[in-house]
């Protein structure tokens, strides 16, 4: 006993440490994962945001250059130098504008006049552009520093620039990207702004320098293109902010997994599943119980019943194996692996059996299934010792309905013709009556015991037999009286005139060698009916 309750301890505690093991990996597949994603999703979303500010804040450029170009001249008077510092005063964007002629050539500017002539490669750009607009990075004398150029030429030949530090664009994205992402605004091959030297984390060294994902997005309208960079270390600061969810998500798996696991123990111990295995593996036991002719010259018979003994549960009453085959939908399996059984028995013992019938009971609504007579008569093909000897114990346990009563009888009339035999077991306690019999082709009827308990001191019951053993009589039926236990009780199903006893008083069920010895030793003549 202490060796056992030792080894069950010891079970435990290693399902625990494999539950432990196979939740922790479980939660840091998820959790890094979902982590993974989520950041992922985080990255696309903000850098869709990013690109609808940038292609928001372009379309304000252009269209406060545009406003500019309306009110400009051909002229650097001094009311036109006042209107551009005014203009550049309230921009929030330009720290200079400056206005070009046909000639491409800036002439004014927000400081006063000037001379100075486009690059050749903006020039090119205005008169390829459709809405003649354009941008360029490239260094200012009045910045100092690489400047932002936006460029707008109306038609007639007049155009304004605006100069802006790239540092403005940032203001905008840094609103919207988180403080750790990295990103590279560029305009061509040129760049507009970085965050912490993003311009080193291209795709082909990204995994060099610690970058887990990137997203691109290009404004091809105006050369346009920002890279979101996700570094490995945000992923990493993450993982310890988020370290405490991780670990009560692992103790949560680690409770469900274990409790799944002594469920699933539980399950697989459960009588339910014994048994649902013990009849997918064929591993019952056909025991054997005579039915004893009264009749010198006819043989004796034998009924096949079930029975298991299981190693967890032990003696499993045969009651409750019918009763959680038929909830667990096994009752076709449990029928065909008895009658296999009895097949086999009967090849083992030809000669002491070639004149013995068995009974096999079977469940009502199975005969009902189309593919049950087919397997019937497969097996009775597998088996040809069995031709002729098998019979069929059909259940009176439920009425039948107007669908169902015509076609059980035909399912027993292509029995009959495949020469099984058929007898009602159980009569008298089901739901049918006396015209149960008159519609069915049955070539036995079994009282049940309940009758046979009563018969002697029960007035009712004995008329109740008589009446039954006289109309089965009449319609060419044998019958055999279940459960007698008693020398009196053998008596009275005499004087009824019942073909067959079974009971107690004569065997209980038998395994299948005593069954055979039993057959040896009591052959009818040698049967004691009386005593």
């Amino acid at each position: 006993m202490v060796k056992m309750v030792s080894s069950r301890l010891q079970g435990r505690k290693k399902t625990l440490l494999l539950c432990a093991f196979f939740s922790l990996v479980s939660s840091i597949m998820v959790f890094a994962s979902s982590l993974y994603w989520y950041l992922l999703d985080d990255l696309e979303q903000r850098t869709d945001t990013a690109q609808q500010v940038l292609d928001n804040q372009m379309q304000n450029i252009f269209v406060e250059l545009k406003e500019v170009a309306d009110q400009a001249t051909f002229f650097c008077e001094k009311d036109d130098v006042k209107r551009l510092q005014k203009t550049t005063f309230y921009s929030p964007i330009f720290k200079e504008y400056g206005l070009f002629d046909h000639d491409y050539k800036l002439f004014c500017s927000n400081i006063g006049p000037i001379d100075i002539t486009l690059y050749s490669t903006v020039i090119e750009r205005l008169k390829s552009s459709q809405d003649r607009k354009t941008v360029s990075l490239s260094q200012s004398n009045t910045l100092s520093e690489s400047t932002f150029f936006a460029f707008y030429q109306r038609e007639d030949g007049l155009g304004v620039n605006g100069l802006a530090p790239p540092r403005s664009f940032s203001l905008f994205i840094d609103q919207i990207l988180r403080p750790d992402y990295h990103y590279l605004l560029t305009i061509g091959k040129n760049t507009i702004d970085s965050r912490r030297d993003a311009h080193q984390h291209s795709a082909s060294h990204s995994a060099a320098v610690g970058v887990l994902a990137h997203r691109s997005v290009t404004l091809d309208d105006w050369s346009l293109t920002l890279k979101v960079f996700l570094p490995t270390a945000l992923y990493w600061q993450y993982c310890l902010l988020l370290l405490p969810f991780a670990i009560v998500s692992w103790l949560i798996l680690l409770v469900a997994f274990y409790s799944a696991t002594l469920l699933w123990h539980h399950y697989q111990h459960s009588l339910h599943h014994c048994i649902k295995r013990a009849i997918k593996r064929n591993e019952m036991q056909v025991h054997y119980q005579p039915i004893v002719s009264l009749q010198r010259d006819k043989p004796h018979e034998l009924e096949a019943l079930i029975r298991w003994h299981s190693e967890r549960h032990g003696q499993v009453s045969p009651l409750i194996i019918v009763d959680t085959a038929n909830r667990l939908g096994l009752m076709e399996e449990l029928t065909w692996m008895v009658i296999r059984q009895v097949g086999n028995f009967y090849r083992d013992n030809h000669t002491v059996l070639k004149d013995i019938k068995t009974a096999v009971n079977v469940d009502r609504f199975s005969l009902l299934k189309d593919s049950f007579t087919p397997m019937l008569a497969e097996l009775l093909n597998q088996y040809p010792e069995l031709t002729g000897r098998l019979g069929l114990e059909v259940t009176e346990t439920s009425a039948l309905n107007d669908d169902e009563l015509p076609l059980m009888v035909s399912r027993f009339e292509h029995l009959k013709k495949i020469g099984v035999s058929l007898s009602v077991d159980d009569f008298g306690t089901g739901y049918s009556g006396l015209d149960f019999l008159r519609r069915f082709p049955y070539d036995t009827l079994k009282l049940d015991q309940v009758f046979i308990a009563s018969l002697k001191d029960d007035h009712f019951s004995r008329q109740i037999l008589t009446s039954v053993t006289k109309l089965a009589k009449e319609l060419g039926m044998e019958l055999i009286a279940e459960g007698v236990e008693r020398q009196d009780q053998l008596e009275a199903v005499q004087m009824l005139g019942v073909d067959r006893v079974q009971g107690y008083f004569f065997s209980r069920p038998l395994p299948k060698e005593q069954v055979v010895a039993w057959l040896l030793d009591n052959t009818p003549a040698n049967t004691p009916v009386c005593r």
